[in-house]
């Protein structure tokens, strides 16, 4: 049967260890002093106090009231549960008990096995036993004492957890310290390695008997939280995919994607110092705020709140969402600490925030905190993740002819799936920025240059230029603008000249189809009025010449008196 498995509670532990550490049975933290043992092992303690596990605490290094008040600053509460289910016994070793002599430790274990029927305990730390073990001076009286110790586990049924002070020196070498790891059930290894000017901390399972863990070395960070472990899956192979688009914040570069971003892919902007990288990402940041989304910002090298006022001066205002809640500005020191705490923390805000979207300012600030090497390791892992969790993942990236910078700028291009290029153009006493989509995975995007302009109303992006093949940008620009105005002015004015021209014929015109319209009214009246007059006058003469053939006695059926016409 498998060994039953006790959750540590600590963050990206428990998957490293598949579940936990083994219960009933012996766990040893080793590792060089200040690296984080007796943290890790109280936290472990404390987490499985609130979930109804009790524990003892021997502490051979630091007295009670000394352990409690050296880390008291600790969100999980050590001083609460003390008062609780933590039981602390003092069994720190006085310097005239050193080199005593031969001694057994079965007092002590008789002292704490009355302890756990007493208080129920299920679990057992003894941190810093070496520090006992040390006064033996003798290698077999050692080992006579760990495997008192591991024998007395086995019967008293509980978890057991040791701290010791040993190097990879002592654990394969000449100490007689060398055989603890050989004794205990699981062997965790705390490192704490120079990185340049920092130092990293990293946790290894050294060995686990009775089940499988993770070999990987991964750094961890200490934080008032307590312990955070870092965590590497193969995230890309459950990578989730999305078909919609949203905006990046300026219309413009939208319209250059073809209708905006895809959810969940990863953007880069690229640029030298100035180029407006963080204006492009606090721009993307307010569209995603005003829709409604969580967005956390991780800015490097400067404070989330200096960012947020600089940016009023370009008319991008953050900060009705950040009072809102749905934009988290998170500022740290890339110098501080490794590349790979800080992708620890990014990790664990991002579990704490749960963001739609993720930006990171400027990520190749990476580089300050380890080298190249872990700046692309961290990366790529934080690109794996957003992946994973359909986060947006948008990142700047600073251009640099320094090998270093020029390399990181050219692994993310790589990786990226939207890579926009912004610099700046130089010509006529200008400095000019450019922006242009260089690449954008399914997306048919344009291949124009556009100039980025920052003013009043913010990053936008104007209309192309182009004079004798050379693109215009600034004064040039403008006046080219200025000109095309009054070109258009002046094609209108003539417009405007030839429409009244043509509308004055046509009025002439009008004027003189209606004259001669007149005069045809006039001339068809006379001839009507001639023809009335004609008629008239026919009639006239008939009637006068009936009249005198009537009076000269003409015959009455004379055709000159007939109606009929004469034939």
């Amino acid at each position: 049967m498998a060994t039953s498995r006790m959750p540590t509670g600590v963050e990206g532990l428990d998957a490293l260890l598949g579940g936990g550490l083994p219960d009933q049975r012996l766990t040893l933290l080793y590792g060089g002093t200040g690296v984080g043992k007796t943290v890790l092992a109280l936290e472990v303690l404390v987490n499985n106090a609130k979930a109804g596990r009790p524990g003892i605490v021997v502490g051979f290094e630091e007295g009670p009231e000394e352990l409690i008040e050296n880390h008291v600053s600790f969100d999980w509460g050590l001083a609460e549960a003390a008062d609780t289910n933590i039981h602390l016994m003092a069994a720190r070793v006085e310097d005239e008990f050193r080199d005593v002599g031969a001694f057994d430790i079965s007092g002590l274990l008789a002292s704490i096995e009355a302890k756990i029927k007493q208080t129920a305990a299920r679990w057992v730390l003894i941190d810093g036993l070496d520090a006992l073990l040390g006064t033996l001076g003798d290698r077999v009286a050692a080992m006579r004492e760990l495997f008192r110790l591991k024998h007395w586990l086995t019967d008293c049924g509980v978890a057991v957890i040791m701290t010791a002070k040993l190097d990879d020196h002592d654990s394969t070498g000449t100490t007689h310290f060398r055989d603890m790891p050989y004794v205990a059930d699981c062997v965790i290894r705390l490192q704490n390695a120079a990185h340049k000017r920092t130092f990293a901390r990293t946790l290894r399972v050294v060995k686990l008997r009775g089940g499988q863990s993770s070999s990987a070395e991964m750094p961890f960070v200490i934080r008032s939280s307590g312990v955070l472990v870092a965590e590497r899956e193969n995230y890309p192979l459950k990578a989730k995919v999305f078909d919609e688009q949203i905006g990046s914040g300026i219309e413009r570069l939208d319209t250059m994607l073809r209708g905006g971003l895809i959810r969940g892919n990863s953007v880069l902007i690229s640029g030298p110092p100035g180029a407006a990288k963080t204006s492009l990402a606090a721009c993307f940041a307010r569209e995603m705020a005003e829709a409604g989304e969580r967005v956390l910002y991780i800015s490097f090298d400067e404070a989330g709140e200096q960012i947020v006022e600089d940016l009023q001066s370009v008319s991008i205002n953050l900060r009705p969402h950040v009072d809102s809640g749905l934009l988290k500005m998170q500022g740290v020191l890339a110098g501080a600490t490794s590349a790979e705490a800080h992708y620890i923390d990014i990790h664990h805000a991002i579990r704490e925030f749960a963001p739609h979207h993720v930006i990171v300012d400027p990520i190749s600030a990476l580089v300050k905190s380890g080298g190249l090497e872990m700046a692309v390791d961290v990366s790529d892992r934080l690109l794996d993740l957003a992946k994973a969790t359909g986060i947006t993942f948008y990142v700047t990236a600073l251009s640099s002819a320094q090998a270093q910078a020029s390399d990181m700028e050219s692994h993310l291009a790589n990786i990226v799936d939207v890579w926009i290029g912004v610099d700046y153009c130089i010509g006529e006493g200008e400095r000019n920025r450019a922006l242009s989509v260089i690449k954008a995975r399914g997306i048919n995007h344009s291949n124009q240059i556009r100039e980025l302009t920052l003013d009043d109303n913010g990053p936008g992006l104007a209309d192309v230029y182009i004079a004798s093949g050379q693109m215009l940008m600034g004064s040039a620009r403008l006046r080219e603008e200025q000109e095309f105005e009054l070109r258009l002015r002046d094609e209108q004015q003539a417009h405007e000249r030839d429409r009244r021209r043509v509308e004055a014929g046509i009025t002439q015109t009008q004027e003189q189809i209606a004259t001669l319209t007149n005069q045809l009214d006039k001339q068809r009246l006379e001839l009507e009025q001639l023809e009335h007059q004609a008629q008239a006058e026919v009639r006239s003469r008939d009637h006068d010449r009936r009249r005198l053939l009537h009076s000269r006695g003409a015959d009455a059926n004379d055709h000159r008196f007939s109606d009929e016409p004469s034939r």
